[in-house]
């Protein structure tokens, strides 16, 4: 009597993670879409409900899928580009010594300069308003926090309006990093973000300037680098990063 073969539990989960993340990179689900409920992918790939909400785990860990609560909750695709895995992992890099905060910042010294550069070619009179709309947020916030989330997004909405997906996500990446370095350490002793310098950014943004858009990030950046590399060097001395 031939034995029919099973594959692993393992596999059996591999392969629905591989299926599940084909559809999505296929777009037969874009970002925002809500997927079947986990009986209905049960049935579909002929596994139980326990390996299904396994194999969404892991695609919520790699940042394909997130949860939703309340009434219209569920799971959902994100878009990947912004996914914060990447930022996750400098930070973790960082923390165990692997890589300095000066590599991450030489980093964004090759890209956020050319970024807006581009941004200075490519991005709509419409675009640089709600640029502008964010600056005004980083000038009237009332707490750290809201300064830094405010900080944060002016940076991750300017590589979205350079036209290039890689410099995007790589700056998506980087100030996912540099939020979680304020939320330890401030923004102060030394003092590591100049806001004005945003308004000179966005002023050469606004004149069409790409070659003064890209000296002025790149002073910008250049700035934080020398201060937060002398705050990763007093908290490395303190042992304290």
């Amino acid at each position: 009597m031939t034995k029919t073969y099973t594959a692993p539990a393992s596999n059996r989960c591999e392969e629905v993670v591989a299926a599940l993340k084909r559809e999505i990179l296929l777009q037969q689900y874009i970002p925002g879409d809500s997927l079947p409920p986990e009986e209905v992918l049960a049935q579909k790939f002929v596994v139980s409900r326990a390996m299904v909400r396994e194999a969404l785990g892991i695609l919520k860990a790699q940042g394909y899928l997130e949860s939703r609560r309340g009434k219209n909750g569920g799971t959902f695709v994100k878009n990947i580009l912004e996914s914060g895995m990447l930022g996750d992992l400098f930070g973790d890099l960082i923390l165990m010594g692997k890589m300095k905060i000066s590599d991450l910042m030489s980093s964004r010294l090759l890209i956020e300069p050319e970024a807006a550069k581009l941004a200075a070619l490519h991005a709509s009179s419409m675009d640089l308003q709600v640029l502008s709309d964010i600056n005004d947020r980083v000038a009237a916030s009332t707490s750290s926090k809201e300064r830094v989330e405010n900080t944060v997004a002016f940076h991750v909405t300017l590589g979205g309006l350079c036209g290039n997906p890689f410099y995007d996500i790589s700056i998506r990446s980087f100030m996912n990093f540099t939020a979680v370095f304020a939320e330890l350490f401030g923004f102060s002793d030394p003092y590591v973000h100049n806001d004005d310098a945003h308004n000179e950014i966005l002023e050469a943004l606004v004149m069409r300037n790409p070659s003064l858009s890209y000296e002025r990030m790149f002073v910008h950046v250049s700035s934080m680098k020398a201060a937060m590399s002398c705050q990763e060097k007093m908290y490395r001395e303190a042992k304290l990063l």
